[in-house]
């Protein structure tokens, strides 16, 4: 365990689950489900990713990551570890993740604009319509896309031979099958379903996830392991930040 939880402190004593769910509903009412990117933008552009893994070390690291495509050339990429103060909560996980991804997506924004986002984790597929997708959708004003490998809420159904989530009367996600996996493609803000996984199904490569996802989650995996070879301390982030900082500019050109 870290030592020193002073980072934590006033955060998870504050975090109201009740004014998190009201958040979401509020959130639910500003999403964009037109279509603000179609597959012609993307060609020979810039895409993203984001995404979070967890050390033993009660660490968080966010990860964002741009590539062109369709070389999956990685131009640039952010790195950074905090403390994790917000609890796994079901249905809540964009409080928890946003705090780790919100520092290196502004860091990446800053020097690139990609054409979409794609996010790990359901965006229009959740209990209130409102998953980490939309949030840092919203929260960025950029076209996201949410990729999630398993169903929050939904069943699923047929309609016009695909396959799809539907919640509530409203389809909120269509579903993608990868080497016989089910991965659930869905909205998050600027962006309709059905051009969420037609630009998804470009991104398909060898791997289990969409390309963007699977870089991303790649990304963070190795970072983790960095991490997670020494004793780490509160008192040390921003040493950490720095190590982390420098293997992103090492794995530039090597993380595929």
């Amino acid at each position: 365990m870290i030592k020193d939880d002073n980072n934590c402190v006033g955060i998870r004593e504050n975090f109201n689950v009740s004014i998190a769910i009201n958040d979401q509903i509020l959130f639910s009412k500003k999403i964009n489900l037109n279509d603000f990117i179609n597959i012609r933008d993307i060609e020979n552009k810039v895409i993203a990713a984001v995404d979070a893994s967890y050390t033993k070390n009660d660490l968080g690291i966010g990860v964002a990551i741009a590539f062109e495509y369709p070389s999956y050339n990685i131009i640039d990429c952010e790195l950074i570890a905090r403390k994790v103060c917000i609890p796994y909560i079901p249905g809540l996980l964009a409080f928890r993740e946003m705090y780790l991804i919100s520092t290196p997506l502004l860091k990446l924004l800053k020097k690139v604009k990609p054409q979409v986002l794609f996010v790990d984790g359901h965006g229009y597929a959740h209990p209130r319509f409102a998953g980490i997708a939309t949030h840092i959708g919203i929260v960025f004003d950029i076209p996201t896309i949410g990729i999630a490998k398993k169903k929050l809420v939904g069943e699923e159904v047929v309609e016009n031979n695909e396959l799809y989530l539907r919640f509530k009367d409203r389809l909120v996600s269509k579903i993608l099958l990868i080497n016989n996996k089910k991965i659930y493609v869905s909205p998050g803000n600027k962006i309709s379903l059905e051009n969420s996984f037609n630009i998804t199904k470009l991104m398909i490569g060898k791997f289990n996830l969409p390309i963007p996802i699977y870089l991303a989650d790649k990304l963070s995996k190795i970072a983790k392991r960095n991490l997670e070879v020494s004793y780490l301390d509160s008192s040390n982030i921003f040493s950490i930040n720095n190590n982390l900082s420098n293997l992103c500019k090492k794995l530039i050109n090597k993380i595929k």
